[in-house]
């Protein structure tokens, strides 16, 4: 939930890992002021993601009651959403039943995967995650998000980043440089393919040419760290990785929303 929580860290911790784990602490930091400037329902659907992606790491590294916990907090979640009028989400008062619904379904779900990890029942809580999404957030996504287009070009692009970079902080934590190396590459890739008036004006909607010009130093800005983070990463230097990795998000990231968005 970008929120500061305390993991203990197993001994014998290489310090190319902890060096990442501070380094992601740090970028955490910085992006939750960013964060809290996101629109009402942005937040709450970050927020549960961020659980889910809780609930996942219990089952994969066997900490079930790590997974219960999330469950628990995803349900809680769902049922704090439920007081709050969707007008501040800029969805139509009419349909709160509906919304609602989709609410209900979270907290049935959420309660399935918590029963699921106290019993220490990887498949059946692997089953109640399936039936999340399928019952709750890709419904209610068919319902709210796709008919008003909020998956614009721009949040699409915004959201391969953040895989890419969430999958580069995974490799640093796993002293997995391969992993890092290639999704650097994807994000030099990806930021150098934009870098055209044309790709900027039809996928940012950006069309003024001084606006345009400041937007590619902004790509060109990603493009160059992610270069540097491939090449830390082909090294081996999980120091200069997060480095780069941090300038990405203050001199990139953060500094072009505060100029765009």
């Amino acid at each position: 939930m970008l929120r500061g929580t305390w993991i203990p860290l197993p001994s014998g911790l290489r310090p190319s890992v902890l060096g990442a784990l501070i380094g992601l602490a740090v970028v955490l930091a910085i992006a939750s002021s960013s964060f809290a400037r996101l629109k009402p329902i942005a937040r709450a659907m970050i927020e549960a993601l961020e659980t889910v992606n809780q609930i996942g790491l219990g089952l994969a590294i066997e900490d079930y009651e790590a997974s219960e916990r999330a469950a628990r907090s995803l349900r809680n979640q769902a049922k704090n959403l439920k007081k709050i009028d969707i007008e501040i989400f800029g969805l139509n008062p009419a349909r709160n039943a509906e919304f609602d619904g989709y609410l209900t379904a979270m907290e049935e779900t959420a309660d399935v995967i918590a029963a699921a990890a106290k019993k220490e029942d990887a498949h059946a809580a692997l089953e109640g995650l399936a039936q999340l999404f399928q019952s709750a957030c890709l419904a209610c996504h068919r319902e709210f998000r796709e008919p008003a287009k909020l998956l614009r070009p721009p949040v699409l692009y915004m959201m391969n980043f953040f895989n890419a970079w969430r999958e580069m902080n995974r490799g640093l934590a796993m002293n997995d440089f391969a992993l890092v190396e290639r999704q650097a590459r994807e994000v030099a890739t990806a930021s150098r393919t934009l870098q055209r008036d044309s790709a900027i004006e039809s996928t940012f909607d950006i069309h003024e040419p001084q606006e345009r010009e400041e937007f590619e130093g902004y790509l060109r800005h990603l493009t160059q760290r992610a270069g540097e983070i491939e090449r830390a990463a082909v090294e081996g230097d999980a120091k200069k990785a997060t480095w780069a990795m941090r300038k990405m998000w203050e001199d990139g990231c953060i500094s072009c929303h505060e100029k765009f968005r």
